[in-house]
């Protein structure tokens, strides 16, 4: 789904736990992926070189890991 092996690890691990893709989309004119999952993080990753951020605003999302400034984007729901 992503460019990002950083982005793709962090998608699969959040499947194996069991969350889901509720969107796959882009969010033009930065972001070419947005791939947003039903539930929060099951875990944090810290071991990858990402940029983490908890927006914790309804209007959007939870949280995000996002690479290459923001080019490909992994968010999670409340």
């Amino acid at each position: 789904m992503f460019h990002s092996k950083e982005l793709n690890t962090i998608l699969n691990t959040e499947l194996a736990y069991g969350n889901r893709v509720v969107e796959n989309t882009n969010w033009l004119p930065k972001c070419q992926r947005l791939v947003i999952l039903q539930n929060r993080f099951f875990k944090c990753y810290s071991e990858h070189e990402l940029s983490y951020r908890k927006l914790n605003d309804p209007h959007y999302w939870y949280a995000e890991y996002s690479t290459n400034k923001g080019v490909e984007l992994l968010a999670c729901r409340f």
